[in-house]
């Protein structure tokens, strides 16, 4: 059996008929019969049940298919990374990140691969957490930023250090305080109006029942850049990531950091999981790797 065999084989199970496979193959229909049942003999299974119209993949047939789809998949990608081996990077990278990575993490890790890198573009995808693991999957994206958790059994991923939780009000609009310290305990938050993304919904929930009292949700969002200018307008008290108040720069705004018990988030840079990368994201992946360290 040979990777032709494969090939047709799959082709004949996509169009449903011998006939109709050798009109995609280009070949003539005797031919391509001959070789299945010489396929057939070789394994000594029935691949196909023949009908008048329509063939019908047996069991055996089945389990052919599955391991040639992978065989044939694994070829492709050997093929690429092989021609790809040692000749520099060009090309494209794609990647998908959520909102405040784009301003926090990525402008310098960027910067330093088109250092060395001066030859690829980027295409960039903007969204939150779910929307990026969608591209992904899609194979939109190549690489992605996004909050953890992250299903490791469908992404690899590389974490980054945890960062706190915070709340962002404008300044004069809540009785905790202006300056006057840096943290605010979590038991402060009850009965305050607040503002949060919907990823911390459930952790910032299950905290302030721990704490003896329900939080009083104003307001959840997909995006942090509209908690941070509601807070800036006075509207409620956002509770975001401390990186994302670098989105909405404003004299106004106040932050402090939530502790008593701290609520803390974190990056991370997936893919995924044994799906081909170009040598361009895997360079990234280097390079992104080298600088965590």
């Amino acid at each position: 059996m040979n990777l032709q065999d494969m090939q047709y084989f799959l082709a004949i199970i996509e169009e449903g008929s011998i006939t109709a496979a050798a009109k995609r193959l280009h070949i003539a229909q005797p031919p391509l019969s001959r070789q299945m049942k010489q396929l057939e003999a070789q394994l000594g299974v029935q691949l196909f049940e023949r009908g008048r119209r329509r063939i019908k993949v047996t069991e055996a047939g089945n389990l052919l298919r599955h391991r040639a789809e992978q065989i044939l998949e694994l070829t492709t990608n050997t093929i690429r990374e092989l021609k790809e081996f040692d000749t520099g990077v060009r090309g494209t990278l794609s990647i998908g990140a959520v909102t405040s990575s784009w301003v926090t993490l990525l402008p310098d890790l960027i910067h330093t691969f088109r250092d060395r890198y001066p030859h690829v573009r980027f295409r960039l995808r903007e969204g939150e957490s779910r929307r990026i693991t969608e591209l992904l999957d899609k194979g939109i994206v190549d690489l992605g930023m996004v909050r953890v958790p992250v299903d490791t059994e469908v992404y690899e991923s590389i974490e980054l250090p945890k960062e706190p939780l915070i709340i962002a009000f404008r300044s004069g609009y809540s009785s905790l305080g202006d300056g006057d310290k840096p943290e605010v305990n979590l038991a402060e938050l009850a009965g305050k109006p607040l503002m949060i993304h919907r990823k911390y919904k459930h952790m910032l929930t299950e905290h302030c029942h721990q704490a003896g009292f329900t939080p009083e949700i104003l307001c959840e969002s997909d995006d942090v850049l509209p908690l941070l200018a509601w807070a800036t307008a006075a509207i409620g008290i956002a509770v975001v990531p401390r990186s994302a108040v670098s989105l909405v720069p404003s004299a106004d705004l106040l932050t402090k950091v939530i502790v008593n018990p701290a609520l803390e988030t974190a990056a991370a840079l997936i893919w995924v999981r044994n799906r081909f990368l170009s040598a361009t994201a895997r360079h990234f992946l280097s390079l992104f790797t080298s600088l965590q360290g």
